[in-house]
């Protein structure tokens, strides 16, 4: 996994990053389209470059000031997306805290967190 972190992290943002400090937290979809789907989030405190994203995937990426970038994760709609990540980096969520949704249709539901 380490080495997909910093294949995929140089491939997508250009930044070439060490290995991860710990799991900052792993997440696991249940979805109609993808029954199980599951993303892990690492947290790293080693990087270089410059963020320049090199494909179609990303858009735009930058780095914010924690106070910014929880305001910013704050307004997601999803929960899915918002909530293990803004837990994790407020620190009311413990580091390697697993999350399990069941998202049908727009409806999403938070089944399990450990």
């Amino acid at each position: 996994m380490h080495e997909a972190l910093r294949r995929e992290m140089r491939e997508e943002t250009g930044l070439r990053v060490g290995d991860p400090v710990r799991t900052a937290f792993l997440l696991h979809i249940d979805s109609e389209r993808y029954p199980s789907a599951v993303a892990v989030a690492f947290e790293i405190n080693e990087w270089s470059g410059n963020i320049a994203p090199r494909d179609g995937d990303i858009e735009q990426a930058a780095f914010f000031p924690l106070p910014d970038a929880l305001r910013l994760l704050g307004e997601l709609d999803s929960a899915t997306q918002r909530e293990p990540v803004v837990g994790c980096l407020s620190g009311h969520v413990a580091p390697g805290t697993t999350w399990l949704y069941r998202n049908r249709g727009p409806d999403e539901t938070l089944v399990a967190r450990w």
